[in-house]
């Protein structure tokens, strides 16, 4: 696998290789955009061009760093997360402490932390320490979706590069290319909106189990079933904030494609134009159960959800909203 195997973003791949081509790599890079697993792909993937024993500008996947890379095993590569809903200050300190050692194995030292918004005062003062000293063999990632939530000292010293979402035809045309029918990659390109690296990477089964839960949910909060188990198992996951966010962003698209397919179905039952076609029968005893008032309605109310996650908004206040969407339609004021 190289830079031309991954998804999307032609334009962040032609800056990284530039990059590694001129020798001219920055110490410290936020990655920014919608997809977190997106976002680490490409870091793994400058990680390891890096440190390509084969490659100048980009990586082989074949030779022993890049299989150590692969594997997590890879001794100059580390990818850390948040313990808990924040870095801790130890887990920075450690960086501070580490910056300063040169690498085991490759030319560079690569530190990617996922979620880098979601350092508290204490840690981000401290990460900015690592900033403000570096050291010219390491290299610091940020991966995030909320690009407010870092401080301006952090983001002033650093490359920001902005990804852009996967489109249908990119999703399409990459699926194609790995021994897809044309008809089956459109099919997985619509359905993957919500996470679009469930199709590419492989985990297409596991997107349709989720695509499966969705339309349960949808079904019962629609015939007032189930509901307060779904608001049990909402708030059981809301205990992590970075998972509850990942699952709440695709189940909410997941939604919103069925209510879509539903407000068709009401209009007109014969269109062709339905997404989710292998669902149609049931989407369709589904209309009995919802007006073409309260379809649009719902279909408002998830693209404000979807706006509300993106501006990180908590937890709690975001299931709420989301289960008064189902169950106090009247209470909205929209007969």
């Amino acid at each position: 696998m190289a830079f031309d195997d991954l998804i999307g973003n032609k334009r962040i791949k032609n800056i990284l290789t530039s990059y590694l081509r001129h020798n001219i790599v920055p110490y410290s890079m936020i990655f920014f955009g919608p997809s977190p697993s997106n976002l680490l792909t490409f870091a793994r993937g400058f990680a390891k061009a890096l440190n390509c024993l084969t490659q100048g500008d980009d990586f082989c996947g074949h030779c022993q760093h890049c299989i150590e890379a692969d594997h997590e095993s890879f001794l100059d590569l580390r990818v850390l997360q948040p313990d808990g809903q924040f870095y801790k200050k130890e887990q920075i300190t450690y960086l501070v402490e580490d910056n300063f050692n040169r690498p085991m194995k490759g030319n560079k030292k690569v530190y990617i932390l996922t979620g880098a918004h979601h350092m508290n005062p204490s840690s981000a003062n401290a990460f900015l320490k690592v900033l403000e000293e570096p050291a010219p063999a390491n290299v610091f990632i940020l991966l995030t979706d909320n690009l407010n939530g870092l401080l301006p000292t952090i983001k002033s010293r650093c490359q920001i590069l902005k990804f852009s979402p996967l489109s249908k035809n990119e999703i399409t045309e990459y699926l194609v290319q790995q021994g897809d029918d044309a008809e089956t990659a459109q099919l997985k390109a619509y359905l993957s909106q919500s996470n679009a690296e469930n199709v590419v990477t492989g985990d297409f089964e596991e997107f349709m189990n989720k695509r499966a839960e969705a339309l349960a949910m949808l079904s019962g909060l629609l015939q007032n079933r189930g509901v307060e188990v779904t608001l049990m198992n909402l708030f059981k996951l809301s205990r992590s904030r970075e998972k509850f966010v990942e699952y709440f962003r695709e189940t909410v698209n997941l939604l919103s494609l069925m209510l879509r397919d539903i407000m068709i179905l009401l209009v007109d039952p014969q269109n062709p134009n339905i997404i989710n076609m292998d669902y149609k029968e049931t989407l369709k005893k589904l209309t009995s159960y919802i007006s073409i008032e309260k379809t649009l309605f719902l279909i408002r109310k998830m693209e404000y959800l979807l706006r509300d996650i993106q501006r990180n908004l908590n937890a709690r206040v975001l299931i709420m909203e989301f289960m008064k969407s189902y169950t106090d339609y009247e209470n909205e004021g929209v007969a």
